[in-house]
């Protein structure tokens, strides 16, 4: 019994110190600007600006202004103009966003824009330094 009580109070421990810490993660959608290049060698900017704005460029030219929110691990965006914007049911897109050693991931959850699901999954985006 005595031992059953220990590592229940371990197990409560440990959720509670990592628990939160996981969470508080996140909820933590970086902001900033990540780059990748595509299988043709393009390569590819989209930047954050913590508020809910995101551009996206291609090559140093913008090719999509939108939005997006974030809840917990999934991010949703929405393509507003450019030309390269999906338009009726590919405008919005859902993924799943991981952050780690500064490399963003994303996982298509749904999404009927092709392109944005094909350059979004096409690897880990670094963050970009300052310029």
């Amino acid at each position: 019994m005595m031992r059953l009580h220990k590592s229940l109070v371990a197990a409560a421990l440990a959720f509670l110190w990592l628990g939160p810490t996981s969470l508080a993660r996140a909820a933590e959608f970086p902001k900033g600007t990540f780059t990748v290049k595509d299988p043709g060698g393009a390569a590819w900017a989209v930047t954050f600006d913590g508020k809910g704005k995101v551009s996206v460029t291609r090559a140093d030219r913008e090719v999509i202004e939108g939005t997006y929110k974030v809840n917990k691990d999934e991010i949703e965006l929405t393509d507003e103009k450019g030309p390269f914007a999906g338009t009726g049911d590919a405008k919005t897109g859902t993924y799943k966003w991981k952050l780690e050693g500064g490399k963003l991931t994303f996982t298509k959850v749904k999404d009927e824009s092709e392109g944005r699901a094909r350059i979004l999954t096409a690897g880990a985006w670094a963050k970009k330094e300052k310029e």
